[in-house]
């Protein structure tokens, strides 16, 4: 009987230390927990981007189906995209504020005749 009291504490340390190295593997393991939850943050920017692309997919067919159904909107585009003009058609064309602005800085950035050296001067 004595025995079996010493044998008792070691089948305990074994199976807690069985049980601890499963619930490691479990966790950590190549297909474990934290693998499980990387997956599925994988999986959630996977649809999102699905989702995106199905968006873009739709927009392109809406697009594609118009190119070949609706004339107005291809004549537009040939337009646009094109600088295609009807015979006898006039175009204006208007530069942007922005163009103004950088035009100007560029013509007061050329220097004056008052701010030459007197090198250049005298070389000319």
């Amino acid at each position: 009987m004595p025995q079996a009291k010493r044998s008792r504490p070691w089948t305990l340390y074994i199976f807690c230390a069985l049980i601890l190295i499963l619930s490691l593997f479990t966790t950590f393991g190549e297909r474990g927990l934290l693998h499980l939850w990387h997956l599925r943050g994988e999986q959630k920017r996977l649809d999102e981007s699905n989702f995106v692309l199905q968006k873009e997919n739709e927009r392109l067919r809406e697009r594609i189906h118009r190119l070949r159904h609706d004339d107005l909107y291809l004549e537009k585009i040939a337009r646009e995209d094109l600088g295609l003009v009807r015979p006898e058609e006039i175009i204006y064309r208007f530069t942007s504020l922005e163009s103004k602005r950088s035009r100007g800085r560029a013509l007061s950035e050329l220097p004056s005749e008052s701010s030459q050296s007197s090198e250049q001067k005298e070389r000319q």
